[in-house]
């Protein structure tokens, strides 16, 4: 049987939303830990790598990409767009049309605490990581589609 990464990513993706507390908590330190939690628990990162810069970018990365895969099932190939589109309204502070459902809504909220626990931990240039996330969920949707695993 062919493995589905992008199936496999929903999963993941569904995994990190249940293990984020909400509401995260205010203080950053506390909500680098919940959110370093949440990685671990969804097992986009180990107990060997936590508190490692590199290490949490690509799970930073590899979380991003996965949300993206979530927002998939929605609309084919337009999560990444999604996902961007929820960010830039949360930080500019405007509704998106289509509004944004519950889930989506959680979405854009662990990818707001991925993106923090990144910038927390240096991860240094944000939006080439959320590109970087962005690029690799691109690849596995074509990949997924044309049947390639």
């Amino acid at each position: 049987m062919m493995r589905n990464p992008s199936a496999d990513a929903r999963t993941t993706a569904q995994s990190l939303i249940k293990a984020l507390p909400q509401p995260l908590p205010q203080d950053e330190a506390l909500r680098a830990d919940a959110v370093q939690s949440a990685l671990l628990t969804s097992g986009l990162i180990d107990s060997t790598d936590l508190g490692n810069p590199p290490a949490v970018a690509a799970a930073t990365r590899d979380g991003l990409t996965s949300l993206a895969h979530l927002l998939d099932k929605d609309v084919l190939g337009h999560g990444a767009g999604r996902l961007l589109l929820l960010l830039l309204a949360e930080h500019d502070g405007f509704t998106p049309h289509p509004a944004p459902d519950t889930a989506q809504l959680q979405v854009r909220d662990a990818a707001t605490a991925l993106l923090c626990l990144a910038q927390w931990h240096g991860s240094g240039n944000l939006l080439r990581l959320l590109g970087g996330a962005l690029d690799v969920h691109a690849d596995e949707a074509r990949d997924s589609s044309t049947g390639r695993a």
